[in-house]
Protein backbone atom coordinates (compact mmCIF):
# COMPACT_ATOMS: atom_id res chain seq x y z
CA UNK A 1 0.00 0.00 0.00
CA UNK A 2 1.54 3.53 -0.88
CA UNK A 3 1.53 5.67 2.13
CA UNK A 4 0.51 9.29 0.86
CA UNK A 5 1.32 12.41 3.56
CA UNK A 6 -1.91 13.40 4.67
CA UNK A 7 -2.17 17.26 4.59
CA UNK A 8 -4.23 18.39 7.47
CA UNK A 9 -6.40 21.57 8.33
CA UNK A 10 -7.53 22.17 11.91
CA UNK A 11 -11.40 23.95 12.18
CA UNK A 12 -11.02 26.25 15.69
CA UNK A 13 -8.30 27.11 18.04
CA UNK A 14 -9.93 25.59 21.12
CA UNK A 15 -7.02 23.70 23.42
CA UNK A 16 -7.84 20.52 21.97
CA UNK A 17 -6.91 21.69 18.86
CA UNK A 18 -3.54 22.84 20.33
CA UNK A 19 -2.94 18.97 21.03
CA UNK A 20 -4.05 18.17 17.73
CA UNK A 21 -1.74 20.44 16.55
CA UNK A 22 1.12 18.80 17.88
CA UNK A 23 -0.24 15.67 17.76
CA UNK A 24 -0.25 15.93 13.45
CA UNK A 25 3.32 17.84 13.81
CA UNK A 26 4.58 14.73 15.36
CA UNK A 27 2.75 12.46 12.85
CA UNK A 28 5.19 10.93 10.33
CA UNK A 29 2.54 10.76 7.26
CA UNK A 30 1.10 13.89 8.27
CA UNK A 31 1.65 17.82 7.24
CA UNK A 32 -0.39 20.37 9.06
CA UNK A 33 -1.03 23.36 6.43
CA UNK A 34 -3.75 25.27 7.22
CA UNK A 35 -6.31 26.33 10.24
CA UNK A 36 -9.75 28.25 10.93
CA UNK A 37 -10.76 30.34 12.95
CA UNK A 38 -13.74 32.92 13.10
CA UNK A 39 -11.12 35.81 14.19
CA UNK A 40 -8.57 37.14 11.63
CA UNK A 41 -6.82 37.68 14.91
CA UNK A 42 -6.70 34.15 16.74
CA UNK A 43 -5.96 32.14 13.17
CA UNK A 44 -2.67 34.06 13.23
CA UNK A 45 -1.36 33.63 16.81
CA UNK A 46 -2.42 29.76 16.39
CA UNK A 47 -0.66 29.94 13.42
CA UNK A 48 2.44 31.52 14.70
CA UNK A 49 2.04 29.31 17.59
CA UNK A 50 2.11 26.29 15.77
CA UNK A 51 3.89 27.06 12.28
CA UNK A 52 1.03 26.64 10.22
CA UNK A 53 1.78 28.08 7.23
CA UNK A 54 -1.91 29.33 6.04
CA UNK A 55 -4.59 31.06 8.25
CA UNK A 56 -8.10 31.51 7.44
CA UNK A 57 -10.28 33.93 9.75
CA UNK A 58 -13.64 31.79 8.87
CA UNK A 59 -14.57 27.88 8.72
CA UNK A 60 -15.35 27.52 5.15
CA UNK A 61 -12.44 28.98 3.54
CA UNK A 62 -10.65 26.57 5.06
CA UNK A 63 -12.80 23.91 3.84
CA UNK A 64 -12.39 25.76 0.21
CA UNK A 65 -8.74 25.25 0.24
CA UNK A 66 -7.93 22.34 -2.20
CA UNK A 67 -4.34 21.40 -0.85
CA UNK A 68 -6.63 19.91 2.51
CA UNK A 69 -6.95 16.47 2.59
CA UNK A 70 -8.38 15.96 5.88
CA UNK A 71 -9.84 18.24 8.46
CA UNK A 72 -9.59 17.71 12.50
CA UNK A 73 -13.06 19.42 13.65
CA UNK A 74 -12.32 20.75 17.30
CA UNK A 75 -15.65 23.00 17.71
CA UNK A 76 -18.21 22.53 20.50
CA UNK A 77 -20.40 19.96 20.29
CA UNK A 78 -23.61 21.33 19.05
CA UNK A 79 -21.43 22.43 15.87
CA UNK A 80 -20.26 18.91 15.01
CA UNK A 81 -22.69 18.01 12.66
CA UNK A 82 -22.99 21.21 10.43
CA UNK A 83 -19.42 20.76 10.30
CA UNK A 84 -18.49 17.42 9.74
CA UNK A 85 -21.58 17.92 6.69
CA UNK A 86 -19.88 20.73 5.50
CA UNK A 87 -16.70 18.91 5.79
CA UNK A 88 -17.93 16.03 3.45
CA UNK A 89 -19.36 18.14 0.90
CA UNK A 90 -16.12 19.65 0.35
CA UNK A 91 -14.35 16.22 -0.01
CA UNK A 92 -12.79 16.25 2.70
CA UNK A 93 -11.62 13.37 5.94
CA UNK A 94 -12.72 13.84 9.23
CA UNK A 95 -11.60 13.52 12.61
CA UNK A 96 -14.38 15.23 15.12
CA UNK A 97 -13.72 15.46 18.13
CA UNK A 98 -15.96 13.98 20.36
CA UNK A 99 -18.88 13.22 20.87
CA UNK A 100 -19.93 12.40 17.39
CA UNK A 101 -22.76 14.40 17.47
CA UNK A 102 -25.52 15.27 20.05
CA UNK A 103 -28.66 12.93 19.33
CA UNK A 104 -29.65 9.82 17.28
CA UNK A 105 -31.29 11.54 14.70
CA UNK A 106 -28.01 14.11 13.63
CA UNK A 107 -26.01 10.52 13.64
CA UNK A 108 -28.22 8.47 11.09
CA UNK A 109 -28.14 11.89 9.22
CA UNK A 110 -24.70 12.56 8.84
CA UNK A 111 -23.55 8.84 7.90
CA UNK A 112 -25.82 8.60 5.65
CA UNK A 113 -24.56 12.18 3.97
CA UNK A 114 -20.77 10.73 4.82
CA UNK A 115 -21.41 7.44 2.62
CA UNK A 116 -23.25 9.41 -0.11
CA UNK A 117 -19.70 11.58 -0.02
CA UNK A 118 -17.35 8.87 -0.26
CA UNK A 119 -15.00 10.14 2.61
CA UNK A 120 -13.60 8.69 5.81
CA UNK A 121 -14.61 10.31 9.22
CA UNK A 122 -14.29 9.20 12.39
CA UNK A 123 -15.18 10.28 16.16
CA UNK A 124 -11.92 11.35 18.57
CA UNK A 125 -12.30 9.14 20.96
CA UNK A 126 -8.51 9.50 21.10
CA UNK A 127 -7.75 6.74 23.86
CA UNK A 128 -9.13 3.93 21.41
CA UNK A 129 -6.25 4.10 19.18
CA UNK A 130 -3.49 3.16 22.16
CA UNK A 131 -1.85 -0.01 22.74
CA UNK A 132 -3.29 -0.36 26.04
CA UNK A 133 -6.83 -1.17 24.24
CA UNK A 134 -5.57 -3.49 22.30
CA UNK A 135 -4.29 -5.26 24.99
CA UNK A 136 -7.42 -4.82 27.22
CA UNK A 137 -8.96 -6.58 24.40
CA UNK A 138 -7.08 -9.28 23.70
CA UNK A 139 -6.80 -10.38 27.71
CA UNK A 140 -10.96 -10.19 27.15
CA UNK A 141 -10.90 -12.32 24.12
CA UNK A 142 -8.65 -14.48 25.90
CA UNK A 143 -10.75 -14.88 28.82
CA UNK A 144 -8.16 -13.97 31.41
CA UNK A 145 -10.73 -13.58 34.07
CA UNK A 146 -13.23 -15.73 32.46
CA UNK A 147 -16.32 -14.26 31.36
CA UNK A 148 -16.83 -11.18 32.02
CA UNK A 149 -20.41 -10.52 34.04
CA UNK A 150 -19.67 -7.05 35.55
CA UNK A 151 -18.16 -3.61 34.45
CA UNK A 152 -17.64 -0.57 36.60
CA UNK A 153 -16.20 2.39 35.49
CA UNK A 154 -16.32 6.16 37.24
CA UNK A 155 -14.89 9.25 34.68
CA UNK A 156 -15.07 12.28 36.78
CA UNK A 157 -13.18 15.85 35.76
CA UNK A 158 -13.99 19.25 37.06
CA UNK A 159 -14.55 21.44 33.77
CA UNK A 160 -17.92 22.54 33.97
CA UNK A 161 -17.01 26.27 34.24
CA UNK A 162 -14.70 25.62 31.42
CA UNK A 163 -16.30 23.64 29.04
CA UNK A 164 -19.26 24.87 26.63
CA UNK A 165 -22.26 24.62 28.32
CA UNK A 166 -24.38 24.25 25.17
CA UNK A 167 -25.00 20.43 24.28
CA UNK A 168 -22.80 20.18 26.90
CA UNK A 169 -22.40 18.25 30.39
CA UNK A 170 -21.26 15.77 32.04
CA UNK A 171 -22.71 12.37 30.47
CA UNK A 172 -21.40 13.61 27.02
CA UNK A 173 -18.27 15.25 27.43
CA UNK A 174 -17.20 12.73 30.13
CA UNK A 175 -19.73 9.34 30.06
CA UNK A 176 -18.65 9.00 26.28
CA UNK A 177 -15.22 7.52 27.18
CA UNK A 178 -16.32 4.77 29.61
CA UNK A 179 -19.34 3.99 27.71
CA UNK A 180 -17.55 3.07 24.45
CA UNK A 181 -14.82 1.20 26.31
CA UNK A 182 -17.75 -0.97 28.00
CA UNK A 183 -19.39 -1.54 24.32
CA UNK A 184 -16.38 -2.09 23.13
CA UNK A 185 -15.09 -5.06 25.28
CA UNK A 186 -18.60 -6.61 25.75
CA UNK A 187 -19.10 -6.54 21.82
CA UNK A 188 -22.47 -5.86 22.14
CA UNK A 189 -24.96 -3.10 22.40
CA UNK A 190 -26.87 -2.78 26.15
CA UNK A 191 -30.33 -4.12 25.70
CA UNK A 192 -31.65 -2.33 28.88
CA UNK A 193 -30.35 0.83 30.02
CA UNK A 194 -31.46 2.71 34.21
CA UNK A 195 -30.02 5.92 34.73
CA UNK A 196 -30.21 8.86 37.35
CA UNK A 197 -28.12 11.82 37.88
CA UNK A 198 -28.06 15.56 39.09
CA UNK A 199 -28.51 18.73 36.63
CA UNK A 200 -26.69 22.38 36.89
CA UNK A 201 -29.62 24.51 37.95
CA UNK A 202 -27.33 27.54 36.30
CA UNK A 203 -27.05 26.23 32.79
CA UNK A 204 -28.84 23.07 32.91
CA UNK A 205 -26.78 20.71 31.87
CA UNK A 206 -26.03 17.31 33.65
CA UNK A 207 -23.18 17.23 36.34
CA UNK A 208 -23.29 14.32 37.71
CA UNK A 209 -24.95 10.59 37.18
CA UNK A 210 -24.84 7.08 37.20
CA UNK A 211 -26.09 4.53 34.67
CA UNK A 212 -26.64 1.00 34.44
CA UNK A 213 -26.54 -1.31 31.18
CA UNK A 214 -27.79 -4.45 30.88
CA UNK A 215 -26.42 -6.87 28.09
CA UNK A 216 -27.98 -9.95 26.62
CA UNK A 217 -25.16 -12.68 27.66
CA UNK A 218 -26.53 -10.96 31.39
CA UNK A 219 -23.43 -8.54 31.47
CA UNK A 220 -23.76 -5.32 33.43
CA UNK A 221 -21.94 -2.46 33.61
CA UNK A 222 -21.97 0.37 35.72
CA UNK A 223 -21.20 3.81 35.01
CA UNK A 224 -20.59 7.03 36.71
CA UNK A 225 -19.22 10.49 35.83
CA UNK A 226 -19.35 14.13 36.94
CA UNK A 227 -17.70 17.34 35.79
CA UNK A 228 -17.68 18.73 39.23
CA UNK A 229 -15.45 17.03 40.41
CA UNK A 230 -11.53 17.04 40.42
CA UNK A 231 -10.33 14.25 37.91
CA UNK A 232 -10.59 10.60 39.25
CA UNK A 233 -10.90 7.60 36.81
CA UNK A 234 -11.96 3.82 37.89
CA UNK A 235 -12.05 0.95 35.50
CA UNK A 236 -12.49 -2.61 36.73
CA UNK A 237 -13.90 -5.90 35.14
CA UNK A 238 -15.53 -8.82 37.27
CA UNK A 239 -15.04 -12.09 35.36
CA UNK A 240 -16.37 -15.84 36.21
CA UNK A 241 -12.02 -16.43 36.95
CA UNK A 242 -11.01 -13.07 38.44
CA UNK A 243 -10.70 -9.42 38.18
CA UNK A 244 -8.71 -6.95 35.98
CA UNK A 245 -8.38 -3.64 36.98
CA UNK A 246 -6.61 -0.59 35.07
CA UNK A 247 -4.63 1.63 37.69
CA UNK A 248 -3.74 4.48 34.90
CA UNK A 249 -5.80 6.25 33.61
CA UNK A 250 -7.75 4.24 30.88
CA UNK A 251 -9.09 6.91 28.96
CA UNK A 252 -5.86 8.94 28.98
CA UNK A 253 -3.11 6.65 28.52
CA UNK A 254 0.48 7.69 28.24
CA UNK A 255 4.01 6.39 26.67
CA UNK A 256 5.35 4.22 29.77
CA UNK A 257 2.66 4.35 32.70
CA UNK A 258 -0.14 2.09 31.81
CA UNK A 259 -0.68 -0.46 34.92
CA UNK A 260 -3.25 -3.24 34.67
CA UNK A 261 -3.34 -5.77 37.40
CA UNK A 262 -5.13 -9.15 37.10
CA UNK A 263 -6.94 -11.14 40.24
CA UNK A 264 -7.08 -14.90 38.88
CA UNK A 265 -9.02 -17.03 41.18
CA UNK A 266 -6.58 -19.77 41.33
CA UNK A 267 -3.16 -17.87 41.56
CA UNK A 268 -2.52 -16.49 45.02
CA UNK A 269 -0.02 -13.15 43.29
CA UNK A 270 -1.78 -10.73 41.02
CA UNK A 271 -0.21 -10.38 37.45
CA UNK A 272 1.12 -6.39 36.50
CA UNK A 273 1.23 -5.80 33.24
CA UNK A 274 2.76 -2.11 32.12
CA UNK A 275 1.34 -1.64 28.78
CA UNK A 276 4.43 0.72 26.42
CA UNK A 277 3.56 2.86 24.06
CA UNK A 278 5.97 4.33 21.03
CA UNK A 279 4.37 7.39 20.54
CA UNK A 280 2.32 10.35 22.28
CA UNK A 281 -1.86 9.13 22.57
CA UNK A 282 -3.28 11.62 20.26
CA UNK A 283 -0.49 10.78 17.04
CA UNK A 284 -2.06 6.98 17.52
CA UNK A 285 -5.02 8.86 16.81
CA UNK A 286 -4.03 10.94 13.89
CA UNK A 287 -2.18 8.13 12.72
CA UNK A 288 -5.14 5.30 12.51
CA UNK A 289 -7.49 8.09 9.99
CA UNK A 290 -4.08 8.57 7.58
CA UNK A 291 -3.98 4.87 7.19
CA UNK A 292 -7.59 4.41 6.90
CA UNK A 293 -7.25 7.39 4.32
CA UNK A 294 -4.12 5.75 2.58
CA UNK A 295 -6.68 2.49 2.80
CA UNK A 296 -9.13 4.32 1.07
CA UNK A 297 -11.32 2.93 3.94
CA UNK A 298 -14.93 3.80 4.30
CA UNK A 299 -15.56 1.87 7.84
CA UNK A 300 -12.45 1.76 10.17
CA UNK A 301 -11.42 -1.45 11.61
CA UNK A 302 -8.50 -0.07 13.87
CA UNK A 303 -10.28 2.73 15.77
CA UNK A 304 -14.19 4.07 15.93
CA UNK A 305 -16.47 3.07 12.64
CA UNK A 306 -19.48 5.37 12.39
CA UNK A 307 -21.30 2.23 13.30
CA UNK A 308 -19.82 2.27 16.53
CA UNK A 309 -20.44 6.03 17.13
CA UNK A 310 -23.84 5.59 16.24
CA UNK A 311 -24.04 3.18 19.08
CA UNK A 312 -22.65 5.39 21.35
CA UNK A 313 -24.97 8.44 20.99
CA UNK A 314 -27.82 5.53 21.44
CA UNK A 315 -26.41 5.02 24.90
CA UNK A 316 -25.48 8.82 25.66
CA UNK A 317 -28.78 10.37 24.23
CA UNK A 318 -31.12 7.42 26.68
CA UNK A 319 -28.68 8.39 29.56
CA UNK A 320 -28.79 12.16 29.54
CA UNK A 321 -32.53 11.72 28.63
CA UNK A 322 -33.53 9.53 31.63
CA UNK A 323 -31.52 12.25 33.79
CA UNK A 324 -33.69 14.65 32.22
CA UNK A 325 -36.75 13.45 32.94
CA UNK A 326 -35.99 12.72 36.19
CA UNK A 327 -35.42 16.84 36.80
CA UNK A 328 -38.39 17.72 34.86
CA UNK A 329 -38.83 20.90 37.12
CA UNK A 330 -35.35 22.37 35.84
CA UNK A 331 -36.94 22.62 32.33
CA UNK A 332 -40.40 24.71 33.34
Amino acid sequence: MQVNTIKWGILGTSFISEVMANAIHESETSELIAVGSRSLTTAVKFSNQFSIPKYYDNYEALLNDHEINAIYIGLPNHLHKEWIVRSARAGKHILCEKPFVISVDEAKEVIAILEQANVFCMEALMYRCHPLIKKLQELVQNKIIGDVKLYTATYTANIADIANATAGGSIRNLGCYPVSLVRLLAQAEPIEIRALGKMNPHNKTDNQSSVILKFENNAMAVISTADNLEMFWQFDMYGTEGRLKVVTNPWLPTCDNNKIIIERHNEKTPTELNIAAAKSLYTYQIDTVNLNINKKALLDDDGISLLDSLGNTIVLENWLQQVKDANLNLFR
